[in-house]
């Protein structure tokens, strides 16, 4: 399948197919192409097929071009245009076929004021007006009169029989489908490897895919400088990889010529660099040549509940069922095990959370002000009332307060983002990211499962640590201290060499000229960040990154 491609509304004579990915589940001497040609003509196949692909096809019988994307995965880029329209897989393709696209203010607005989660509130925006995204779980099609209409093929509807597996059954059932999710991945990739840490998604998914392809290569990475300690997870890789003939390299990376290397791959990429675990993940991306697979652990949190802010959620799950002695347990732990100086957790908190977010008398969850109004002050007011409302979407298809929150992180604020930074740069080193997480038989039954069999005093991701006994070691398996593959960043901009040129740019550059800033704002920002005031590490970077973008 070619990259990118154009089309106008001379339809061709006959059906057309492009296929980027595969089909993994086809059976033994299947027809390839008569299977995806199903799956174009009946999307909603993919709901129980293990694909990884984008489909560009046209149906002589219908007159309609239609785009299909899988569950997330592979990325499709599309923009109407008099007479026809463009495609590509490639959003730097896309681009470049089209000129230079004005950028998207509002994509850009969510970006720089509210939060990346909020980037992708819209799952088909993209950072340029009239570019969009075939979104995840969706198919597009365009008929010859331009007509544009978007459908959803992806079902996670509530399934009764999950939430009535007791915790043993719903670890065999969740261990089943990923088993054999990393199993007909890694036996097709061409040449693997594998990023991992001390974190349990990442390590399981290297675990199982070695049970079939035996020594495998794994890499890590760490920091030079001061201050990047908490950041050191070479003792939990040397344990995952203790015993095992794999082929580990930990790669250890300096600081960054911050502004010229984002610069650089904004410029390969065409977009924004959405979070610096994406930079930090293309300069050691760049080092694995001759490798063609990525495999990463994208999708466990979201289907695992595995970030700390989904414990509030299922505080709530607990407390709406009026179990009482569970919450106080769970609390209790909670408080003990993951307590830290600034974030702190302690029932207060909780409550204080929940009068925010959660409203218990009609099941109104909302949009966190603390999160998505946290940095309002330093913007011009004129900008935040053309861009600041309506606020994004909260939809609650799931009876429980944590499924609800893990499904509106699934389709539009945690996955979109962090799929769209992996894109980014695999795309610019010519790789391909998998992620055996990311199935739609998969999700189905985590969502569908209750909140109580994915948590034990205190610990997240309880349904999976059930099933890795013998699968990881202990020390990981029952490891509560989540790092991720994250980066130095707020020391980075304490450093003369980034604070300097970085404050330069945002007070003399692009964004400064647009007068989205207020006067003064990058100063205090600066200020408020080198004192220890506020970690203004998630607020400069979007800043830095947007004033690059739109140089």
């Amino acid at each position: 399948m070619n990259q990118h491609s154009i089309h106008f509304h001379t339809p061709p004579e006959r059906d057309h197919l492009c296929v980027q990915g595969r089909l993994y589940d086809l059976p033994a001497g299947g027809d390839p192409e008569a299977a995806l040609w199903a799956i174009v003509k009946n999307p909603a196949l993919l709901n129980e097929r293990e694909a990884e692909l984008a489909a560009v096809a046209y149906q002589a019988d219908r007159r309609t071009w239609r785009l299909v994307r899988d569950f997330g995965t592979t990325p499709l880029y599309y923009a109407p245009q008099p007479g026809g329209f463009v495609w590509s897989l490639s959003y730097r393709g896309i681009l470049d076929l089209l000129g230079r696209p004005e950028p998207d203010e509002g994509t850009l607005f969510d970006y720089l004021c509210t939060h990346y989660r909020h980037i992708f509130r819209g799952p088909a925006r993209t950072f340029h007006r009239n570019v969009f995204q075939v979104p995840a779980g969706c198919w597009v099609d365009i008929g010859l009169d331009g007509t544009v209409t978007t459908h959803q093929w992806l079902d996670l509807s509530p399934d009764p029989e999950a939430a009535r597996l007791g915790p043993q059954e719903a670890t065999g059932r969740f261990m089943d489908i990923l088993r054999e999710n990393v199993r007909l991945r890694a036996l097709g990739a061409a040449r693997p490897a594998f990023t991992v840490s001390s974190g349990l998604d990442s390590s399981t998914v290297a675990s199982l895919a070695s049970e079939h392809l035996g020594d495998i290569d794994v890499f890590s990475v760490g920091y030079r400088g001061v201050g990047v300690e908490e950041y050191d997870e070479t003792a939990g890789v040397a344990e995952l990889t203790r015993g095992r003939n794999w082929r580990w390299t930990h790669l250890l990376l300096e600081r960054p010529d911050l502004i010229e290397d984002t610069r650089a791959l904004i410029s390969l990429t065409g977009s924004p660099v959405v979070t610096v675990t994406w930079l930090a993940y293309y300069l050691m991306a760049r080092q694995l040549s001759g490798f063609t697979e990525i495999f990463t652990g994208i999708g466990g949190d979201e289907s695992l509940a595995g970030e700390f802010v989904h414990f509030f959620y299922f505080f709530a799950d607990l407390k709406q069922a009026g179990e009482q002695t569970r919450l106080e347990r769970e609390v209790e732990a909670w408080s003990r095990l993951h307590d830290h100086p600034v974030f702190k957790k302690n029932w207060g908190v909780l409550e204080k959370f929940w009068a925010r977010n959660i409203d218990f008398s009609t099941g109104e969850m909302r949009v966190d002000p603390e999160v998505y109004r946290a940095n309002w002050r330093f913007f011009n007011p004129d900008r935040l009332e053309v861009y600041g409302p309506p606020q994004p979407p909260m939809p609650r298809p799931f009876p429980g307060y944590l499924s609800n929150k893990l499904y509106q992180e699934l389709i539009y604020e945690t996955t979109p983002p962090t799929l769209w930074g992996l894109f980014m740069a695999n795309q610019a080193l010519g790789l391909t990211g998998v992620s055996p997480f990311l199935s739609p038989r998969l999700f189905r039954l985590a969502l569908g499962l209750p909140g109580w069999v994915k948590y034990d005093n205190g610990l997240t991701k309880a349904l999976m640590r059930r099933g890795l006994g013998g699968v990881l070691p202990e020390s990981l398996r029952l490891n509560h201290v989540k790092t991720g593959f994250n980066a130095p960043i707020h020391q980075w901009f304490k450093e003369s060499q980034v604070a300097g040129p970085t404050l330069e740019l945002l007070r003399d550059g692009p964004l400064a000229k647009r007068g989205w800033l207020k006067p003064g704002a990058a100063e205090t920002i600066f200020r408020e960040h080198e004192s220890g005031q506020a970690n203004h590490m998630m607020l400069l970077w979007p800043l830095l990154n947007a004033s690059l973008f739109l140089e």
